[in-house]
């Protein structure tokens, strides 16, 4: 029998052969004989290193690092956790394998690579001036070293040690094209504009090809700043050539700097006024200043040099939707895809009629490109579909799916949302669920396999794309189980209530490709015979390979079943774009702006959802986490944050609406009513009054604020807010908040406040809590409630004693007459007006307030009445 050491020569020799199973085998073998073999556990895990099993990897070199620490395991395991995304563990490694082996300079370099790659530049910098004065700083690293400290100095405005730094690089290696790249930025922040342009002239002698890099089109990653100065060299070695000055002007538009991005274009196109790609440049540049007019000549005369220039087609096809001819826009669309693919794509001779039809039953997508008006537009597409919304109500259930990467902040948000509204959520995947990670309590995960098999998916992830695979998963388990399909990146504003039946949501942009309605937001009955058919000719479709386009099982084909199909029976099932896609996805980075235009866009009262197009951003997904507060992703963030609730505000305005004052004083804890009630209605332009702006006027308060104001103006982002007073608070005013000087005992002065100030969705009576001028404010103002409004009355339970008069009937006992018998009997409201209270006033609930409760144990303080003529 072979001795272990010979085993462990047999394993290596097995490996260098290109046999790892035969080496992973006899390790184990070793391992089972002898645990604390260092050098099998080594080998075991450069073989699932070299597999791409870099955790499994870093764990088994872990093992051996038990039990023999040395410089070239940590190295190893290093890379391991480098390429599993262990960054921080990655550079521990890197760290005690220069620490134990000094000579290895590539140690502390990619330890400062990585470093930078966190952000940590301080410590970065210290990485690389270790490498530079190790032991083996003669070796091919030193170099490398040196360049990147280089840089990274330059980057902190210290370009004078830069420039010693690189210039050591460039003596340790003349042939370093990249140290000389920098040096010349070096050398010409110094002021050495002479050894700037030695340096420059030296990186060209040594590769013709690095004009290429100085000239390069700016991408996505470039900084507009280095990206211009890069141009700027370019022009001055080679002032004839052109592709810096279009690529200078292409840094300029990227930079919204159009007036200067037009003059570029221009001289070019002097220069060179043969040149269709100069002209589409300059289309863009002028489309994207507003000049319509001039972009559509710059775009003729691209197509008239050259009929293919994509370019020219895709502004031509966008100025022809900004126009509201959708159907032109996919003509030009249509034909950009037949110069792409040498003929018309499959399906394409019945795109025409699936436009026309769409423009024809959605004529409202003719104004996709006037965010301003387009939700006005839509206003009567299927009014009939709204959300209803009963708080006892069952809510149906929510399948979504998730693939690949673990969850990312925007889905974690947007699960939870779903959960938060009472619905059911499924989340159904392949693989091991433990991979999502960060699942957000209330989700149940589920195997995806159960729905659709598993060879699908790979077949799909294969020839198309995940999207692909998710299009034609929703449709399986929404015949497999009925309900609602959201895409996991939809947030939920509202619990979903349009009744039964199906549901489809349509978008604002895509119609020239066919793409009027999407998938984000499916409802189906269990069983649905739709949903079967959609399932059948998706998986038609993929099995022939004759579509693998983005949206080919997606949107297009539901587009084509509903508007041209065997579905057009479903079309009065369609919801406009509003109600999921206000923000639509070639807007989608309007959603991290603060303020502004997607705040805006979301205030209809149509809005259940937001979809956060989580493709449209990158791997990371949106920037849901550390997002602006002010902007949209911020403020979705909030709403299940407590730290953000409506209780939350209140203490932090100091209104006796939330659970406490300060950190002795109980407060009514009324909100924990209103958040119930009117988070569904955040983002919506309503119309609030309240009236009573103070605490404690009897008392004898300093009346120096307006702490609900405060409140509501910032859980309200897009509401109007009417404040009304006996006192004078008009110091206030501003903004989206006006305050009015009323006496509620002022029957006239009421009147006026309804008359020139409403109609309200809200009001809320936090005024002088006599009972008189609470009937009086009643009968005055809730005529003016729209549909859907909500009347608050506040502190019932309480009357101040030197306004009560000894014969007044209490509100309370006034509510509470109408909630037995439906009668309104009060001695100050006329009788014709109590007959109309009684034909308005809805279901009437009274809550009760935590101070008065605990402090006098006297219930129901506050009464919520709803307009009868709102949704049930």
């Amino acid at each position: 029998m072979a001795t272990i050491q010979q085993a462990l020569t047999i394993a290596l020799d097995h490996h260098q052969a290109g046999r790892p199973a035969e080496a992973e085998i006899l390790c184990r073998r070793i391992l089972d004989a002898d645990p604390d073999q260092a050098t099998a556990w080594h080998l075991l895990g450069i073989i699932h290193a070299q597999a791409g099993l870099f955790d499994e990897a870093a764990a088994l070199l872990g093992e051996a690092l038990a039990r023999a620490p040395g410089a070239d395991l940590h190295r190893h395991r290093a890379m391991a956790r480098q390429e599993a995304g262990d960054l921080e563990g990655a550079v521990a490694d890197y760290r005690e394998a220069a620490r134990l082996a000094p000579a290895l300079t590539d140690a502390a370099l990619n330890a400062g690579i990585l470093l930078e790659r966190l952000g940590r530049h301080a410590e970065a910098r210290e990485a690389y001036r270790t490498a530079l004065t190790s032991d083996g700083a003669s070796d091919s690293g030193a170099p490398r070293a040196a360049t990147h400290l280089g840089r990274l100095l330059l980057a902190g405005g210290d370009a004078a040690e830069a420039a010693i730094v690189l210039e050591g690089a460039v003596r340790a290696d003349s042939t370093a094209l990249e140290s000389w790249y920098h040096l010349a930025d070096a050398r010409a922040r110094s002021g050495d504009a002479r050894g700037a342009e030695a340096a420059r002239r030296r990186a060209l002698a040594l590769a013709p090809a690095f004009f290429g890099i100085l000239a390069r089109a700016p991408d996505s990653g470039d900084d507009p700043a280095e990206a211009a100065r890069r141009l700027g060299w370019a022009r001055a070695l080679e002032p004839q050539r052109p592709e810096p000055l279009c690529n200078l002007a292409a840094t300029r538009l990227r930079q919204g700097r159009l007036a200067e991005a037009d003059a570029l274009y221009t001289a070019h196109l002097e220069r060179v006024p043969a040149d269709s790609a100069g002209w589409s440049a300059r289309a863009v540049c002028r489309m994207d200043a507003g000049g319509s007019e001039s972009a559509e000549a710059d775009g003729r005369r691209a197509l008239a040099l050259d009929p293919a220039a994509e370019g020219a087609l895709a502004t031509l096809s966008i100025l022809r939707s900004r126009r509201g001819d959708p159907f032109a826009a996919g003509h030009l669309h249509r034909r950009m895809r037949r110069l792409a693919n040498g003929s018309a794509p499959s399906g394409d001779d019945d795109l025409d009629a699936l436009i026309r039809a769409t423009a024809e039953v959605m004529p409202f997508l003719a104004e996709a490109s006037h965010p301003e008006r387009r939700n006005a537009a839509a206003r009567g597409f299927n009014p009939h579909l709204r959300v209803r919304h009963h708080d006892t109500e069952t809510r149906d259930r929510i399948t979504t799916f998730w693939s690949g990467a673990p969850l990312n902040a925007g889905a974690r948000l947007a699960l939870r949302s779903m959960v938060a509204q009472g619905h059911p959520v499924h989340l159904f995947s392949y693989g091991d669920p433990a991979l999502l990670g960060r699942v957000p309590d209330g989700v149940r995960v589920e195997d995806a396999g159960t729905v659709v098999p598993h060879h699908v998916y790979d077949l799909c992830v294969r020839s198309a794309e995940i999207r692909y695979f998710s299009d034609i998963f929703r449709y399986a388990a929404l015949h497999a189980f009925g309900g609602w399909w959201l895409d996991t990146d939809v947030v939920l504003l509202k619990p979903l209530s349009f009744g039964t039946g199906h549901l489809f949501c349509s978008q604002w942009h895509g119609l020239d490709a066919g793409h009027a309605l999407v998938g984000d937001a499916i409802r189906a009955p269990r069983g649905s015979v739709h949903m079967r058919r959609l399932f059948e000719e998706s998986m038609r479709i993929l099995m022939n390979g004759s579509d693998r386009r983005f949206g080919a099982v997606g949107p297009l084909l539901l587009s084509r079943y509903v508007l041209t199909g065997p579905g057009r029976e479903l079309l009065d099932r369609v919801l406009p774009p509003t109600v999921f896609n206000a923000v639509d996805w070639t807007e989608h980075s309007w959603l991290a702006e603060p303020g502004g235009r997607a705040l805006a866009l979301l205030s209809d009262e149509r809005v259940a959802g937001v979809h956060l197009w989580n493709g449209m951003w990158g791997p990371g997904g949106p920037p849901a986490e550390g997002a602006d507060a002010e902007s949209v992703l911020g403020r979705l963030a909030a709403l299940h944050d407590v730290d953000a609730s409506l209780s939350a505000l209140a203490i932090r305005f100091h209104s006796d609406k939330g659970p406490r004052l300060g950190t002795e004083r109980l407060g009514h804890h009324y909100t924990r009513v209103y958040d119930a009630l009117f988070a569904p209605r955040r983002f919506e332009a309503l119309r609030i009054l309240e009236i009573g702006l103070c605490r404690g006027r009897v008392e004898g308060w300093k009346q120096d604020d307006v702490p609900s104001l405060r409140m509501w103006e910032r859980y309200f982002p897009n509401a109007v807010l009417v404040g009304a007073d006996i006192e004078d608070f008009s110091a206030f005013d501003g903004g989206r908040v006006t305050t009015r000087r009323v006496d509620q005992g002022d029957a006239d002065g009421l009147q006026r406040l309804a008359g020139e100030d409403g109609p309200f969705d809200i009001i809320i009576d936090d005024g002088s809590h006599a009972s008189r001028h609470q009937q009086m404010t009643l009968a005055a103002l809730f005529g003016r409630l729209r549909p859907g409004g909500v009347y608050v009355i506040e502190d019932l339970n309480w009357q101040p004693a030197d306004v009560e008069r000894p014969g007044d009937r209490l509100t309370l006992d006034v509510l509470r007459g109408f909630m037995e018998n439906g009668r309104i009997d009060s001695p100050h409201i006329a009788a014709a007006e109590c007959r109309a209270l009684e034909s308005a006033m809805g279901r009437v609930e009274l809550y009760d307030s935590l101070s008065e409760l605990v402090g006098a144990e006297r219930m129901a303080g506050l009464a919520v009445i709803h307009h009868r003529n709102g949704n049930p």
